[in-house]
């Protein structure tokens, strides 16, 4: 009987292992995908990494307080596509971003929807090989 099983369960297994796999989790879980919240700023740090890179932006609320938020958006290869590398925005550019916010209440964290460099009005957006300009 264990025997019998266990020639069964090493096709499945393998059928099972040949399939590959969308995504590795769902930014549904962390940030409302229903939800688009506007922000502009300046571009104070720039992390282009795998596997999600991040644009954080200095952004004052309707008080004036000055709030650094944490953009997550594709990997760096996936915004090398786009043009996207180190030099595309310099520490102080203002920039107006649409994101997804995050599910955490009082989060200074969003999911990339675009991002403009409002210079010169050039943007990108968070899918792989979109310019949205």
């Amino acid at each position: 009987m264990k025997v019998a099983l266990f020639a069964l369960l090493i096709p499945v297994a393998m059928l099972l292992s040949s399939h590959s796999v969308a995504a590795h989790h769902s930014f549904g879980g962390t940030y409302d995908v229903e939800k688009k919240i506007t922000l502009k700023g300046k571009m104070v740090q720039l992390s282009l990494r795998s596997p999600h890179s991040f644009f954080f932006v200095e952004v004052a609320d309707s008080k004036g307080t000055v709030e650094r938020w944490a953009i997550e958006g594709a990997a760096a290869g996936q915004f090398a596509q786009q043009g996207v590398d180190k030099d595309v925005f310099k520490i102080g550019d203002p920039v107006e971003v649409i994101a997804n916010p995050s599910r955490s209440p009082n989060s200074t964290r969003a999911r990339l929807i675009k991002i403009t460099r409002t210079t010169d009005g050039k943007s990108w957006g968070g899918v792989a090989g979109q310019t949205v300009d």
